[in-house]
């Protein structure tokens, strides 16, 4: 199958692009991370497969409205 194939096949069926969802899954373990530990934000991004701390601050804050470091006060908040 071709790549072009494999990727229109890929949005008909999951109504979504495999980088979107490739995008969702990385942001998911991230906020899990920052939630959890006390790793940097950058070794968080080199985690789920960023080389840059800036694309991946942009990423996050695209997908989750918030920055890295307003996810992880928020998640430690004692609400």
């Amino acid at each position: 199958m071709s790549r072009a194939t494999l990727a229109r096949n890929f949005q008909e069926r999951l109504g979504r692009s495999a980088s979107d969802l490739l995008t969702d899954i990385r942001m998911t373990l991230a906020a899990n991370e920052l939630r959890k530990s006390s790793a940097s934000t950058a070794a968080v991004a080199e985690m789920v497969g960023y080389q840059s701390e800036a694309a991946f601050q942009r990423a996050f804050k695209q997908r989750m409205s918030v920055t890295p470091a307003q996810w992880r006060r928020v998640a430690y908040s004692p609400d």
